[in-house]
């Protein structure tokens, strides 16, 4: 068994904080960073990198916030306004802060005429770092139970010895991160990265949510909300892609006949 113990929240004065929201938001700001010095190496401008930011953040806590309180909110706890807009307590769920980040940059590269798939593949990696460092504040916290074991790597936590599932999960980002710094110097075309990230990170979930418990991941035809998204999500990027490179070929065909 691992040795484990969870961090609880703490107050300043009226202000309760949650070891998780903090590193969510820490991991958003290490993320921010990382794009925004990638975008500049790239020749975009610092403003418009800092304003793309912006905008995704915003997309981020709005999203993270209203997918957690429509598919992850405790049965047992009553929703009320105030409850629900209380991102400082915790409840945000990665996949929708992801699709409120990736709505939030598309809204904005459109405005801005700015190359949509080039910039997420600017965001991928930083992406992924910043998701590891939230999911640390997901461990330190004892979020996402797994599901009880007698492996010699349990942790203590709501009274049985369980699969580190979130620990489980920051190996597994670390490992995409590797894989797709590897990637990125060998695939060709815009969004191509983003596409690699989105079906490395959803195949993961297809293994690791078996060791989640339906009390914290809910199942929706036998799966849960993440699963289901990013499974979908994978598969159309790939669709987009295929087709892409297809009509590329087709067209470089017509050009050269």
């Amino acid at each position: 068994m691992l040795p484990y113990v969870t961090i609880p929240s703490w107050s300043i004065g009226p202000l309760h904080m949650n070891l998780y929201g903090v590193m969510f938001a820490s991991g958003v700001f290490v993320a921010a960073l990382l794009a925004e010095r990638e975008a500049k190496r790239q020749g975009f401008s610092a403003e418009m990198v800092q304003q793309l930011v912006l905008w995704m953040m915003l997309g981020i806590v709005v999203g993270a916030r209203l997918f957690y309180v429509l598919f992850y909110w405790p049965e047992d706890l009553p929703r009320t306004l105030i409850g629900t807009i209380a991102v400082w307590k915790g409840g945000l769920a990665f996949l929708g802060g992801f699709l409120g980040a990736v709505s939030a940059g598309y809204l904005f590269t459109r405005a801005k005429k700015l190359p949509f798939w080039r910039l997420a593949d600017i965001f991928t990696i930083p992406l992924v770092i910043g998701h590891i460092i939230g999911r640390i504040g997901d461990y330190l916290t004892g979020a996402h139970p797994g599901a009880i074991t007698d492996l010699p790597w349990g942790i203590p936590l709501h009274g049985a010895i369980r699969h580190p599932v979130v620990l489980y999960e920051i190996l597994g980002l670390v490992i995409i991160v590797a894989a797709l710094l590897v990637l990125r110097k060998r695939l060709r075309g815009d969004g191509m990265l983003f596409t690699a990230y989105v079906t490395l990170y959803a195949l993961q979930r297809l293994i690791l949510d078996v060791f989640r418990i339906p009390a914290t991941d809910p199942r929706y035809l036998g799966m849960t909300p993440t699963q289901m998204g990013l499974v979908v999500i994978a598969a159309l990027l790939i669709i987009y892609q295929y087709r892409g490179r297809r009509k590329q070929s087709a067209g470089f065909r017509k050009r050269t006949a």
